[in-house]
């Protein structure tokens, strides 16, 4: 299950929600409530499935 993460626009809280493919309707700030959000760039966004099968094979602070 992909975990991504938001920050809202209006009181910039940064949290994180399971996302199903690419519905994000419904997705509201757990602070104010607002559905103006942005989906930030993080580590599980880029990393892929190339980057192998145990933590061990993970870069340097991703452990």
């Amino acid at each position: 299950m992909p975990i991504f993460e938001y920050k809202c626009d209006k009181c910039n809280a940064e949290f994180e929600r399971v996302v199903f493919g690419s519905d994000t309707r419904g997705i509201k700030c757990p602070e104010c409530d607002s559905d103006a959000i942005t989906k930030q760039m993080s580590a599980t966004s880029f990393m892929g499935a190339s980057i192998g099968t145990c933590a061990a094979d993970a870069p340097k602070g991703f452990s």
